[in-house]
C-alpha cells in the first residue's frame, strides 16, 4: 500500500477543511448538491480509492441531492464503525456586510480583528488568542467530516483490522432527508459487503454546557426532538356578536400558556433536566381580513426528549390540552354569568387525537376519499411540509366540524428520537479509555455527557425504542408517509451504540461561529484513532 498521506498533518487537514468550507453548501442550495461530488473527488485521489473506486459512492436522494458513502474494508474484520457527518450549513444572512467572507475563514478572521468592538467579549478573547478561525461550517460540521476522511486514509495506509464506513449527508439542518434516506442503503450496504455495524461515531462539535464554558466534552447519546401540534377549532361569529362564537386564536393562546415551559413536558435523567417545551409557530388559518372572528388556529411546539417516545409525549399533551380546555370553559362560563347569558348554550370543548378525527372522517366519507385528500395536499401543494401537515388537519377538521369546538392534537415533522448509549458496556469501556488517554497523553480533561445538546443525525442510528411505540407517531402524522417518513423498521435492523467525539467550537448558527484549531488538528485526530483502535480490540457482544 502506498505511504502517500494527503489528509493527516495539521496543515493538510486544515487546508482540506478550508477548501470544503469555501463551498457554499447552505441547505437546499446548489452548493449543497455540488459538495459531495467534490468530496468524492478528494477521496478518489487517495491511493486506496484509486484501487477500489467502487467503494466511494454518491447515492441520489428523492429530491435531487446526494448522500456520500465511502468504505474502508478489511476482509478479516468483524466490526464496522459507521462515521456520520452532515455537509449542509445554515444560511449566512446574520453576517450582514461580511456575507462575502462567511465561507472564507482566513479573510473573515482577519477582518474581524478590525471590528473587535462589535464582537461579544468571549468571541473577542478567542479572536485575540489566535487559536480560533471564524466562518460558516467551520465547527458545524465540516471539521468533523474532514476528521472522518482522515481516518479512512489512515486506516487504509496502516491496514487497520476494522471496517470504516463514512456517511456524509445533506439536509441535517432542515428535515434530515439525507439521514432518513440513507438508512435503507446502510441495510443494503451491510448485506452487500457483509458488514456488522457495531458503533456509530459522529463528530459534531462540543457545545458549551453553560456560558463561558471551556471544558471539553464527548457525548454518549443525542437529545431527541418531537413537534406536537394542535389545531383549535372554535365557532365562527361576527365580531359584533362575540358571545355567539369561540375565537380559535384565543383557544390557542390558552393552550400555549399551558404548554410553554411546562415541566410536565420536560424530563430528568441522571440529574439533568431537558430544556422545557416552547412555542415555535402559531397563527390563525383565516385567509385575509374579515370581520368574522377566527375559528381555526394552529400551533406547533418544540419538545425535547431524553427517554420519552411519541406515546409518552402524546399522553402528556392530551392531559395538558384537557386542562387548557377546562380553563377555557371556566372562562366562558364566568363571562356568560357576568353578562346574564343562558349557560345552557355553553359548548363542551373536546380534545381529539388526529387518528381519531381521521377515523371519524373515514366513516363519514370513505378511506379512499381521505387518502386522496391527504395525497393531494402532500404531493400537489407547494410550501413547507409543516404547512402541508396543518392544511391536512384543517381540511379534516372542517369536514368533521360538527365535533367542535375541539382541540385536535397531531405531530408535525421533524422527529428526532433520543438516544442514550451511556449504559452500554461497549460505550462505557470506550469512554473510560478515551478519558484516560486524553489525560495521560495530552493532559486534556474530557468529560462524558449523556446527551449531545444539539440535534444530530445520530437520532437515526438504529432504533433505540420499541418499534410498536413508533406507530402512534405515524398514526398521528397528517399525510403519513406520503408527506414525511422515517424508516423505523430498517433502523431496527442496524441498531448499535453511539458516541460523539468532535472538535471544540462555539456559536453554531451565529455570525461568530468558530473552531479552535489546535485541539481540532493536533489532539482530536489522535483521540479518534485511539477510540477506533480500542473498539477494534473489544470483544463482540
Amino acid at each position: 500500500m502506498s505511504t502517500d498521506m494527503f489528509i493527516q498533518s495539521k496543515s493538510q487537514m486544515l487546508a482540506t477543511l478550508l477548501e470544503l468550507v469555501s463551498i457554499d453548501s447552505v441547505s437546499l442550495s446548489p452548493g449543497e448538491k455540488y459538495f459531495p461530488l467534490r468530496v468524492e473527488q478528494v477521496l478518489k485521489s487517495l491511493p486506496y480509492y484509486q484501487k477500489y473506486p467502487g467503494y466511494v459512492v454518491n447515492h441520489p436522494t428523492s429530491d435531487g441531492r446526494s448522500i456520500l458513502t465511502a468504505l474502508y474494508k478489511n476482509n478479516l474484520a468483524e466490526k464496522t464503525v459507521v462515521m456520520i457527518s452532515h455537509f449542509d450549513v445554515v444560511d449566512i444572512e446574520d453576517y450582514g456586510d461580511l456575507q462575502h467572507l462567511a465561507f472564507n475563514p482566513v479573510e473573515l478572521t482577519r477582518e474581524l480583528h478590525n471590528r473587535l468592538d462589535t464582537l461579544p467579549e468571549d468571541a473577542k478573547e478567542d479572536l485575540i488568542s489566535g487559536d480560533w478561525l471564524f466562518g460558516r461550517g467551520m465547527m458545524d460540521m465540516k471539521c468533523g467530516l474532514v476528521q472522518h476522511m482522515s481516518l479512512l486514509e489512515k486506516a487504509a495506509n496502516e491496514d487497520w483490522n476494522i471496517n470504516l464506513l463514512l456517511v456524509a449527508v445533506p439536509d441535517e439542518e432542515v428535515n434530515s432527508v439525507g439521514m432518513r434516506e440513507v438508512i435503507p442503503r446502510l441495510v443494503s450496504l451491510g448485506e452487500e459487503h457483509c458488514l456488522n455495524y457495531t458503533l456509530y461515531l459522529n463528530s459534531e462539535p462540543m457545545f458549551s454546557q453553560v456560558p463561558q464554558d471551556n471544558n471539553h466534552y464527548f457525548y454518549t447519546g443525542t437529545i431527541g426532538k418531537i413537534m406536537p401540534g394542535a389545531l383549535c377549532f372554535g365557532k365562527e361569529s361576527h365580531v359584533g356578536e362575540p358571545f355567539s362564537g369561540m375565537n380559535a386564536c384565543w383557544m390557542s393562546s390558552i393552550l400555549t400558556n399551558e404548554v410553554e415551559w411546562n415541566e410536565e413536558l420536560s424530563e430528568q435523567v441522571n440529574g439533568v433536566m431537558s430544556p422545557p417545551p416552547t412555542l415555535l409557530w402559531q397563527r390563525d388559518l383565516k385567509k385575509g381580513y374579515t370581520t368574522q372572528i377566527p375559528h381555526r388556529s394552529a400551533s406547533l411546539y418544540n419538545v425535547l426528549l431524553m427517554k420519552r417516545n411519541p406515546v409518552d409525549v402524546m399522553h402528556e399533551m392530551k392531559k395538558v390540552a384537557i386542562k387548557a380546555a377546562d380553563k377555557m370553559e371556566a372562562f366562558i362560563r364566568d363571562k356568560y354569568r357576568l353578562n346574564g347569558l343562558d349557560e345552557s348554550q355553553l359548548s363542551h370543548i373536546h380534545v381529539y387525537l388526529y387518528e381519531e378525527i381521521r377515523a371519524y372522517a373515514v366513516k363519514k366519507t370513505s378511506a379512499e376519499y381521505i387518502d386522496i385528500l391527504e395525497q393531494s395536499i402532500a404531493k400537489e401543494t407547494e410550501g413547507d411540509i409543516r404547512d402541508q401537515t396543518i392544511q391536512i388537519v384543517d381540511q379534516l377538521a372542517m369536514l368533521c366540524q360538527e365535533l367542535g369546538p375541539m382541540i385536535i392534537l397531531f405531530y408535525a415533522p421533524p422527529y428526532y428520537p433520543a438516544v442514550n448509549s451511556s449504559e452500554n458496556e461497549c460505550i462505557a469501556e470506550l469512554s473510560s479509555s478515551l478519558i484516560e488517554f486524553a489525560d495521560t497523553k495530552y493532559q486534556e480533561r474530557i468529560h462524558p455527557v449523556n446527551y449531545f445538546n444539539g440535534i444530530s443525525d445520530l437520532s437515526y442510528a438504529g432504533l433505540h425504542a420499541d418499534l410498536k411505540d413508533m406507530d402512534i407517531y405515524n398514526d398521528n402524522l397528517p399525510g403519513g408517509e406520503k408527506l414525511y417518513s422515517i424508516p423505523f423498521k430498517e433502523m431496527a435492523k442496524i441498531t448499535a451504540p453511539v458516541i460523539n467525539v468532535g472538535p471544540m467550537g462555539r456559536d453554531a448558527h451565529q455570525k461568530t461561529e468558530r473552531l479552535q484549531i489546535p485541539f481540532a488538528f493536533e489532539t482530536l485526530p489522535k483521540l479518534l484513532a485511539h477510540l477506533i483502535k480500542i473498539h477494534e480490540q473489544q470483544k463482540n457482544d
